[in-house]
């Protein structure tokens, strides 16, 4: 192997946390060079242009406004922030019928009674909580008796679901029958996952790592997500290494060598910006590999395939519709009104998580296509068949990113996985949407969980030199 030039840090991974990591490391005054596997930057953020005008953003498209990392890279690329129609009625379709979303719980609602219902029980607080919660629900049963009645069926049915699931603690919450329907949609949709899969306990955590009382859905790029992405590569100094997949990193005393390419690099650190199940195709050679490789195998690998479907007119809404809609006997699929308030035709884009989206990734485009049609025509009515374009993008065991939209902890896995890796320390650090405080799961959380690590890189690079040289470093 080719021996190359020594750096401060080694950056794995062009996503958004990759590069957000890479331009502030550069900005302390480091030198840095980041390894990207694909022929091009972006990670989970791929826009593409549609031949009736704009854009489809592949993978990540929406923002709020308390996502101020983004909003900040947009105003300064100068980039046009399109409010995400919300206006009309959203449905909710339950097998034959169809329901107004405000007749249903809410998406915060049932994110609320989660956290109730899900219990640390190595937390004597939170296990004196959860008993005083069961104690008032025991004390009040009878003013619901279809409430009572399915507790009392909680009691005596065997249990399906393993305990930990978050399918487990969806049935706890005694739901009618309706709206545990809609419920483990959502939950199959956002996770990209079967709620039987994934742990109660890292899905609780999730919500409290949403920094933000709005909405997620509240704009969106005019341009595309990929914006974003320019924007922060413009920031780097080093021009990034493309078609450069790590395949080993490897900490020894006090330098880090990363095998990539048939070359070999050293630095002083290396930052892993890449999603937890693309981590686990890189061999790690240092101190504790083995409880590192327990904490990348506890995550599972999304399902998402994600369709627009372009229109010359926004028929929905002439209807009252909103465009929103979230499919009970399709679980995982749900819609929005995906149009930007510029000169482009509306659309509608539908999002696809979990088994079925693994189910339709074997299929041919056109059986996907159909099936879609054949779901949204029950909400929307048969217009829907009349699109002027249609594009998708699958997000399915993917080289590279696992999949879409995020990894989740597994049943199985360890439920503390998401902050331990945040906190791995040492020569070897991890960043990225799945490990981060604020914003788990978005953009925002990639870009501030990137940043967040070249921070500490760089103050604990600084104290190295205090010491080696008696003085600080001088830009």
């Amino acid at each position: 192997m080719k021996p190359e030039s020594h750096v401060n840090v080694i950056v794995v991974g062009g996503g958004a946390a990759g590069l957000a990591a890479a331009a502030a490391v550069e900005q302390a005054g480091l030198s840095c060079q980041l390894l990207e596997a694909q022929a091009r930057l972006g990670g989970r953020i791929r826009t593409v242009p549609l031949r009736s005008g704009g854009v489809f953003d592949e993978g990540a498209q929406m923002v709020n406004g308390d996502m101020h990392a983004v909003l900040g890279l947009a105003a300064r690329a100068g980039l046009h922030l399109s409010p995400v129609p919300r206006t009309g009625i959203g449905l909710c379709l339950a097998g034959k019928q169809t329901l107004r979303s405000e007749d249903l719980i809410s998406a915060s609602e049932l994110h609320d009674l989660l956290e109730d219902q899900v219990v640390r029980w190595d937390s004597p607080g939170e296990v004196l909580r959860a008993l005083r919660l069961k104690l008032e629900w025991w004390n009040t049963p009878w003013e619901s008796p279809g409430e009572a009645g399915r507790g009392l069926r909680f009691l005596v049915e065997k249990r399906t679901a393993p305990k930990e699931s978050l399918a487990a603690a969806l049935r706890a919450l005694l739901l009618e029958a309706e709206e545990h329907a809609m419920a483990y949609s959502h939950f199959s949709e956002i996770l990209g996952a079967a709620p039987e899969d994934i742990h109660a306990q890292a899905v609780r955590d999730i919500f409290a790592r949403y920094a933000s009382e709005r909405d997620d859905l509240e704009f969106q790029i005019a341009g595309g997500m990929i914006g974003i992405v320019d924007q922060l590569a413009s920031d780097l100094r080093h021009r990034p290494r493309l078609s450069t997949p790590v395949e080993c990193i490897r900490a020894t005393g006090d330098r880090v060598e990363v095998f990539a390419a048939a070359e070999v690099r050293t630095a002083d650190h290396v930052i892993v910006a890449v999603p937890p199940p693309a981590a686990r195709r890189i061999t790690f050679e240092m101190d504790n590999s083995h409880e590192l490789a327990a904490l990348l195998a506890s995550f599972a690998a999304g399902a998402m395939i994600k369709t627009v479907l372009v229109f010359d007119r926004a028929f929905w809404r002439l209807k009252g519709l909103s465009g929103v809609a979230l499919f009970a006997d399709t679980p995982g699929l749900a819609v929005v009104d995906g149009s930007s308030d510029g000169p482009f035709p509306p659309r509608l884009i539908a999002f696809l998580g979990g088994p079925l989206a693994r189910q339709w990734a074997v299929l041919s485009q056109e059986a996907r296509q159909d099936l879609l049609l054949s779901r949204l025509s029950h909400a929307f009515g048969e217009d829907v068949r009349s699109y002027g374009e249609i594009a998708e993008a699958v997000w399915v065991d993917h080289p590279w990113s696992g999949g879409g939209y995020n990894a989740t902890v597994r049943v199985g896995g360890n439920p503390d996985a998401v902050c331990r890796l945040a906190d791995w320390s040492g020569r070897v650090r991890f960043a990225g949407a799945e490990v981060d405080d604020r914003f788990w799961g978005y953009v925002e959380g990639a870009i501030h969980s990137g940043r967040s690590v070249a921070q500490q890189i760089s103050g604990r690079a600084a104290v190295d030199v205090i010491c080696e040289t008696g003085s600080p470093r001088t830009a």
